[in-house]
């Protein structure tokens, strides 16, 4: 069947929109625009480079800043005479005699003590983590990763050179995180100039990407990154690497890696054409990129082109009413589509655009309309996956704490005036244990923490964690509370009541030893992948203190929590006891209430 050209275009879009642009567009107006356009985007484009090649160098020089002052922080920990007397008093010990795990644990708190001195504007806190290496086999004897100790680095650079002198190693990928690390060394000696072995800490590589990003001159669409000598770029949680799984490659990148410098318009990474600027930073190994898009920087050129168009368009302005009429009739259809986005966008769901045609606008609408079907679908299964990982989320962080993480808030740290600690262990479930199948010696310790953590929930305590047979809980926080150590002690009672029931149930002879103590503590969220919610602190440790030096069956306080309780509770004067750390100190045993009232324990 022939179609008359009324049919066409009255079945085609593009017919009608073809005859539009015929009636408006004429040549003469459209080689003027370009010409405008050609003009100004050269001038552009070399203003665009040299702006980023100041800010390229300006960002330069605030990481070798940032790095020279890392540098001398970890010179200074390392010349500290209190900490190279106990690394020297440490590496005169044998491993396996009795002085030698109390000698380590004091150094390593002098070397924590260390980081916390006034190092200027710079700040320690930028170290994530430290260890000790000996001077001959470069093991590590010392490290906050407690993983590390016993590894043997003889031939890793940052140990090689830091026996002599100061030493950045340049960004490499940590064999064992697969991240980007940045290792800052320098030489140990004694008092006397005997060389005792290698300090090394690792920087943390965000806030070289936190340099860079700064989007100040960058525009919308503007970016500045870095990029190793593995093509992966250090911001890994920013880029990703499943989206480049064989590296980043783009000119720029390309050259800045093979230690060229430059500046020009290419594709990057993305694919995407840009004007930017690449260095090359060899004392780090790291190649640095200031990148804008070109559709972006040549913007004043486009908008010069349309400008020279519209003033060409009123030259020929009689064409318009042609035009207008034509216009009318294709935009009918797609207002409509228009006005139903608008309702949809407004939250109404339900809307469903109507088809006026029967060429493509009418096919448009029908598949915007299946599209918003299969939309509704979606988000009511967005919105059950969500409830559930709301309700995970709540099971591993406090719902205070989870809700400012959702806000954005990076890093979580609140330190806290007064709380009450309270650590248990389970005393001879290790001995029960040994003659136990798997899946039965989980389910028992299961069903002991379960009620252990419905107690605490119903006391409105934080659990704070378990480790093996032990068990640890605060009050007072992420939310403070008066009451903190009489809940706490509640707490203590009622798991011994629950053990109780446990040993009547099971017929076995478990015992709890726990100890309790108030003070001030931190509280935060550390990591970033398996992230929990610890607590730290002097305070921390005296609790846990009073519960291994504690007695089977009974729950010892300080006298702290004693100055709290004693009005309400019956105690049992302990005297003055040796504490491994802390001394002597007065200590009270914990055995019932004044005032009696009943348990919550229901393990039985």
């Amino acid at each position: 069947m022939r179609l008359t050209g009324t049919a066409i275009l009255r079945h085609s879009l593009k017919a009608r929109m073809t005859a539009g642009i015929l009636l408006v567009s004429l040549p003469v107006v459209i080689a003027l625009a370009v010409l405008s356009y050609m003009l100004s985007a050269g001038l552009l484009q070399r203003m665009a480079i040299d702006r980023f090649e100041l800010i390229a160098e300006q960002q330069e020089r605030e990481i070798y800043a940032f790095m020279t002052d890392q540098a001398d922080i970890v010179r200074k920990i390392a010349a500290v005479d209190a900490l190279r007397d106990a690394i020297s008093e440490l590496r005169g010990l044998p491993v396996r005699s009795p002085q030698y795990q109390p000698t380590y644990m004091a150094m390593a708190d002098t070397l924590f003590r260390s980081t916390f001195l006034d190092y200027g504007s710079a700040a320690a806190t930028d170290l994530i983590g430290l260890m000790l290496l000996s001077q001959d086999e470069g093991r590590i004897f010392f490290s906050t990763n407690s993983e590390q100790e016993g590894e043997a680095h003889s031939s890793a650079p940052f140990f090689v050179e830091g026996r002599d002198h100061t030493f950045i190693q340049p960004v490499y990928q940590a064999p064992d995180t697969l991240l980007p690390t940045l290792t800052v060394a320098t030489p140990l000696t004694g008092r006397n100039g005997e060389p005792l072995g290698v300090l090394a800490a690792q920087v943390r590589v965000p806030v070289l990407v936190d340099i860079v990003s700064q989007r100040s001159g960058l525009g919308q669409t503007g970016e500045s990154y870095l990029v190793d000598t593995g093509h992966r770029f250090l911001s890994m949680a920013r880029f990703g690497a499943q989206a480049y799984p064989d590296g980043a490659h783009s000119l720029g990148i390309d050259r800045a890696i093979q230690g060229q410098s430059g500046a020009g318009l290419y594709l990057n990474y993305a694919g995407q054409a840009v004007i930017g600027s690449y260095r090359w930073l060899p004392d780090l190994g790291l190649a640095l990129l200031t990148e804008i898009r070109v559709s972006e920087a040549l913007q004043p050129a486009t908008r010069l082109g349309w400008l020279m168009l519209l003033l060409g368009l009123l030259a020929v302005a009689l064409l318009l009413l042609g035009t207008y009429f034509i216009a009318r009739q294709i935009a009918r259809p797609i207002l409509a589509v228009n006005a139903t986005t608008r309702q949809i966008a407004a939250g109404d769901l339900h809307v469903r655009a109507p088809v006026l045609t029967e060429d493509e606008t009418g096919v448009l609408a029908q598949n915007f309309n299946t599209m918003i079907d299969r939309l509704e679908g979606t988000l009511a299964d967005l919105a059950a996956e969500q409830e559930k990982s709301e309700h995970l989320l709540l099971n591993i962080l406090p719902a205070p704490i989870a809700a400012r993480l959702k806000q954005g808030e990076g890093t979580i740290a609140d330190s806290f005036a007064e709380v009450t600690i309270l650590f248990a262990d389970i005393v001879n479930f290790t001995p029960m244990s040994a003659n136990l199948p798997a899946v039965e010696l989980v389910s028992l310790l299961n069903e002991i923490f379960s009620e252990f953590d419905r107690l605490s929930e119903l006391r409105g305590l934080e659990k704070i964690k378990t480790i093996g047979d032990a068990y640890m809980v605060g009050a007072g926080l992420p939310i403070e509370r008066k009451d903190h150590a009489r809940v706490i002690a509640e707490m203590a009672l009622d798991m011994l009541d629950a053990i109780e029931g446990f040993n009547r149930r099971h017929q076995s002879d478990l015992h709890m030893r726990i100890g309790i103590n108030t003070g001030p503590v931190v509280a935060g969220v550390i990591g970033t992948r398996k992230f929990i919610y610890d607590i730290w602190g002097d305070a921390v440790n005296i609790a846990s203190r009073m519960e291994s030096q504690g007695v089977e069956g009974c729950i010892q306080v300080t006298e702290n929590t004693w100055q709290h309780l004693r009005h309400d509770y019956l105690f049992e004067d302990r005297g003055l006891i040796s504490i491994k750390g802390k001394g002597r100190m007065h200590t009270y045993m914990l055995r019932g209430r004044k005032h009696r009232e009943p348990s919550t324990a229901g393990i039985d």
